[in-house]
């Protein structure tokens, strides 16, 4: 459908915002329904179809809020926009944890509002889109292993190595459509087939015909080209599949495959082997590139999230961006894959979220807190747990946000779990954490000197923190000193 044909519902209680957003969106092509209450769009979504909604949040009667739920009950995959002139922490997390598709806050800028109203749209045809073309594929093992696969350049290697060895090809190379809109050789495959050898011209030029053809091309030495534009193969080459990787809008790479001369040339078979690869690869590029999108927003809402936190308190600004440095150097110190790495990265940079929720008197406070103030500062391992265990991306990262002011002794909070316990992950963040804070200005107290900070950690080594991530730590920070 095209963007003059989609039906955007603007939900508003003053009438003002309704008449601008809805002309500012007719502009655009759009066809716009206004309504000045939930119970008013209620009654519109029961009428007509409608593609996308822009709500406010507070509103009399059903309010925005409950007019999401209402949505995502009956038709989850409906986008809404919601927007507040009275925006808190607290609402954004409760509509984005209801499924809305995004959070803006008045006055705001009608060109904003238009990106946003399109990427919206985009989203949804790249899903309808996959799920199409999910259906119509034949699910083979090998592709199951393609669709499984997260990370692009992982992705890339195992489908031209996958190609490679399903049709028994001597060299391969995988290009894709780069933001220019040009072809660029992303991967290759094959003992001496290095990226120079792809930029021979029949290459090149068979690589560019395919994909401005949308059609897959076989092409045998000696016989006559499927089309007169294609070139001649090199003389070492038997035969040339030329397969076009597309989605149902566009065209998104070429794979190449070769025979060398000492083989038999490929066959129709081959070229149907490949349509089931290619086109199940189409799915899981454009799909990587989709979550890779939605992680990144994920992460950015977060993070803006957890600066929320540090603007609460002027004296923790960049802790958490430190605490996430120092995670990482140790988590390489001390051996970790790159996948956990990437783990405990963002949990350092997440492990204060639940501060949102306690009072910026306690964490401003200048002298002790009292009993009841530190129980306060304590759910907050807890809070931030709740809150990022919604965000599918961040599930995994529960466990170190719950568990980093946990002692190796058992003395911690808030489980009072002990030793390996707690997670490796929570260990490792307790002392960045901890060091971090004790070398920074506090409300209550001057930063203290790296070497006062270098001795805490020693004398609390076996009871506060984990020896083993102690003594990495002073490696790092201090070489050649044992903490022994």
């Amino acid at each position: 459908m095209e963007p003059e044909k989609k039906h955007i519902l603007v939900v508003d209680d003053e009438f003002s915002i309704c008449e601008v957003l809805g002309q500012y969106l007719k502009k655009d092509g759009y066809n716009v329904t206004m309504a000045s209450s939930g119970e008013e769009a209620l009654e519109v979504l029961g009428k007509s179809p409608v593609h996308l909604i822009i709500s406010d949040i507070k509103m009399p009667g059903i309010s925005g809020v409950d007019l999401l739920k209402h949505v995502k009950e009956t038709d989850g995959a409906l986008p809404v926009l919601m927007t507040t002139g009275f925006p808190t922490l607290d609402t954004a997390i409760e509509a984005l944890k209801l499924g809305a598709y995004d959070y803006m806050t008045k006055p705001f800028h009608l060109e904003e509002i238009g990106e946003k109203v399109k990427r919206a749209f985009s989203t949804i045809k790249l899903q309808e889109e996959n799920v199409l073309f999910s259906k119509l594929v034949s699910l083979h093992e090998v592709t199951k292993e393609l669709t499984a696969t997260l990370e692009v350049n992982e992705l890339n290697y195992k489908f031209l190595d996958f190609s490679l060895r399903m049709v028994k090809a001597d060299g391969g190379a995988l290009l894709l459509v780069d933001h220019m809109g040009k072809l660029a050789i992303t991967e290759t495959a094959g003992e001496h087939f290095t990226p120079a050898y792809w930029l021979n011209q029949p290459f090149v030029a068979t690589s560019r015909f395919v994909a401005q053809q949308q059609e897959p091309a076989l092409i045998i030495m000696d016989a006559t080209p499927p089309h007169k534009e294609l070139p001649p193969l090199p003389p070492e080459v038997c035969s040339l599949i030329s397969f076009p990787l597309k989605t149902p809008s566009r065209v998104i790479g070429v794979l190449n495959l070769v025979r060398l001369k000492q083989h038999e040339p490929h066959t129709d078979l081959d070229m149907e082997i490949v349509n089931v690869l290619a086109s199940q690869a189409s799915i899981a590029i454009e799909n990587v590139r989709l979550y890779s999108n939605i992680r990144d927003n994920y992460l950015k809402t977060i993070r803006a999230f957890a600066l929320a936190v540090e603007a609460k308190d002027e004296y923790t600004h960049g802790h958490s961006e430190n605490v996430m440095k120092y995670t990482v150097v140790l988590a390489k110190r001390l051996g970790l894959p790159d996948h956990e790495i990437e783990l405990v990265k963002y949990a350092g940079l997440l492990h204060d979220i639940g501060k949102i929720g306690v009072s910026e008197n306690i964490l401003n406070k200048a002298g002790k807190l009292t009993t009841q103030e530190f129980e306060e500062i304590k759910k907050h391992p807890e809070l931030g747990a709740r809150i990022i265990s919604d965000v599918p991306f961040l599930k995994s990262l529960v466990p170190m946000v719950l568990h980093h002011h946990e002692f190796f002794n058992g003395c911690g909070y808030p489980l009072k779990i002990a030793g390996n316990s707690i997670p490796f992950g929570a260990r490792i963040l307790s002392v960045a954490d901890a060091y971090e804070a004790m070398t920074s200005d506090r409300p209550y107290r001057k930063s203290l000197s790296i070497e006062v900070a270098f001795n805490i950690l020693i004398e609390e080594r076996g009871k506060q923190f984990d020896p083993q991530v102690v003594d990495a730590f002073l490696d790092i920070m201090q070489p050649g000193k044992t903490a022994k």
